[in-house]
């Protein structure tokens, strides 16, 4: 028996409608769910964003690398770790500070001396010294609480020229009494210039003897190990203001994980990478100008920043 084209062609014609209606079946369902899905009908409600602010004022030079950079490493970590945190970090200058404050204040304060007695006011007192050690954390108390907590130490160091001359600096004896940097209102002792252009008068007009900072121990390091300079850099090992610290305007869970963050030991032993050091009791560096200059500060005298 012949079966006819026109049959063939009907039975065809009922068979793909019903593979069809089938994909459709299939199809429909699992389209709606992802447009449900799209419009989040099955999601959870979305995390709040919420920003905090952090200022960052220097007040004096510092090693190899921004301080700031510290802070924003910090940032994004935490931003990482928590959904809807942000964290917006704007380097403040410090003439500009108190005006700024008059108009906003932010989650966080890094500072360091000069601006303290500004910043004073809209700080709380923390309950923890996240293991900071004594010497440089009375820097950062006021009336027998704490403040701020120092989270960068900075130094100087006596810088000359092939001879060992650590008494002098531009006629001003400094090494034996270092309190004339303090006396003299934290300001290195020659007013005339700043802080790079008595670098720079050191190393190309010769000027026989400079009081560094860390970051002027990072340059003339570097000149001495490629050969373009053969200077003695001797630690100041009984003063030092060079420190950066951290202040809070109000609590919270996350204001306080940045600063445990802070001074936590891992954190703290990246301070290598910025050729600077710990305010922890641990060492970070172990031989070398570094390891010279971090065992001169566990013994220098730190002022108070508030004073």
């Amino acid at each position: 028996m012949k079966i006819s084209k026109a049959l063939i062609k009907k039975n065809i014609f009922k068979i793909v409608s019903i593979i069809l209606i089938i994909l459709l079946l299939i199809y429909v369902p699992i389209y709606a769910i992802r447009k449900a899905r799209e419009y989040e009908i099955y999601k959870e409600p979305a995390v709040e964003t919420k920003i905090y602010t952090v200022w960052h004022i220097e007040t004096f030079e510092g090693g190899g690398k921004s301080r700031i950079d510290y802070l924003k490493a910090i940032a994004r970590d935490i931003e990482d770790e928590n959904d809807g945190i942000l964290f917006m970090i704007k380097k403040i200058e410090p003439d500009a500070l108190e005006t700024m404050l008059t108009n906003s204040t932010p989650d966080i304060i890094s500072f360091g001396y000069g601006v303290g007695k500004i910043v004073l006011p809209y700080l709380v007192n923390l309950d923890k010294s996240y293991d900071v050690r004594d010497q440089v954390l009375s820097s950062g108390m006021f009336n027998n609480k704490i403040y701020a907590l120092p989270y960068i130490v900075s130094g100087y160091a006596n810088i000359t020229h092939n001879v060992l001359n650590t008494t002098f600096y531009c006629g001003q004896t400094i090494y034996t009494h270092p309190e004339i940097i303090y006396n003299q209102q934290n300001q290195l002792p020659n007013k005339s210039e700043s802080q790079y252009e008595a670098y720079k008068s050191f190393v190309y007009d010769k000027d026989s003897c400079l009081l560094g900072t860390a970051r002027d121990v990072f340059r003339v390091n570097n000149l001495n190990k490629i050969g373009r300079a053969n200077a003695i850099i001797t630690p100041v090992d009984s003063y030092t203001d060079l420190i950066q610290y951290v202040g809070i305007t109000n609590v919270d869970d996350t204001i306080t994980q940045f600063c445990a963050e802070m001074l936590s030991s891992t954190r703290q032993s990246s301070l290598v990478d910025y050729s600077l050091f710990s305010a922890l009791n641990s060492k970070l560096y172990h031989d070398g100008i570094y390891s010279d200059m971090e065992n001169a500060l566990m013994n220098a005298r730190v002022p108070n920043v508030f004073e």
